[in-house]
C-alpha cells in the first residue's frame, strides 16, 4: 500500500487535477484536489529554468476497488487532509474522482458546514447536489469534528481553476514562444497582448500560434 510519496514534481495539469512525481525515476499519476491547487502551481513555478522540477512530498491515499480496478492515487500536503478525504468518500455516491473535483474550498470550511448541517453550503460544492449533501451530513456529523477545528487558513472562498488554468496556459505559452528564441519578458509581454485581443483563446497551441502570427513568424 503507498501511503506517501516523495521526489520531484515534474508535471502539473490543473485541467485534470492531477500532478507527476519522479521517485527515484519512476513516475507516479497523482490526483491532487482542487482547493490545494495554489499550493502545487506556486511549487511548480518556483523550479529554476531548466533545472529539475521542485521537490515535493504528498501524504498518498491509495484507492482501488473491483468497480474500479484499475488504482487511482489522491495526494495531500497535509495528514489531516487525507484522513478527512478518506472519511469524506466513506459517502454513498461519492467516489474519490468526484470528491477530488468537489474539495473546492479547505477541509475545515467543509468539515464545519458538515458539523453544522449546512447543507446548503455543501451544495455550493461542484458536483454535490441536495441528495449527495444530506448523505454527507448524515454519514458524517459527528465525525469530523477534529477537521472543523482544523487551523488551515479556512479557505471559504472556492479555489477560482478557471483562473488558475488560463495563467498556466499563458505561462507555458510563453514558455514555448521563449523556446524559439525570443526574449522570456518579451514573450510573456505578447501572449498577454494576445489575451487582450481574444480572451478565448483556451490552449497553449493557440495562443502560441496567435503571438507567432502576430510577430509576423
Amino acid at each position: 500500500m503507498i501511503t506517501h510519496l516523495s521526489g520531484q514534481l515534474t508535471h502539473a495539469d490543473v485541467g485534470e487535477l492531477s500532478v507527476e512525481v519522479d521517485v527515484s525515476g519512476v513516475r507516479y499519476e497523482v490526483l491532487v484536489p482542487a482547493f490545494l491547487w495554489p499550493e502545487i502551481q506556486e511549487a511548480a513555478d518556483s523550479s529554476p529554468e531548466g533545472e529539475p522540477g521542485p521537490p515535493i512530498a504528498l501524504h498518498v491515499l491509495y484507492h482501488a476497488t473491483s468497480n474500479q480496478p484499475v488504482p487511482l492515487l489522491v495526494g495531500f500536503l497535509r495528514r489531516p487532509e487525507r484522513d478527512f478525504f478518506r472519511k469524506f468518500t466513506s459517502v454513498e455516491g461519492l467516489g474519490p474522482t468526484k470528491a477530488v473535483k468537489a474539495m473546492t474550498v479547505s477541509v475545515s470550511t467543509i468539515a464545519r458546514a458538515i458539523e453544522q448541517e449546512d447543507q446548503a453550503a455543501l451544495v455550493r460544492l461542484p458536483g454535490i447536489g441536495a441528495r449527495v449533501a444530506g448523505k454527507i451530513v448524515a454519514t458524517l456529523r459527528g465525525k469530523v469534528v477534529a477537521e472543523a477545528a482544523l487551523q488551515d487558513g479556512a479557505i471559504e472562498n472556492p479555489v477560482d481553476l478557471e483562473s488558475l488554468k488560463r495563467d498556466r496556459v499563458a505561462l507555458d505559452a510563453a514558455e514555448a514562444v521563449a523556446a524559439l528564441g525570443y526574449n522570456r519578458s518579451e514573450a510573456r509581454r505578447w501572449v498577454d497582448d494576445a489575451l487582450a485581443g481574444d480572451p478565448d483563446i483556451a490552449t497553449v497551441e493557440e495562443l502560441t500560434l496567435a503571438v507567432l502570427r502576430a510577430r509576423g513568424a
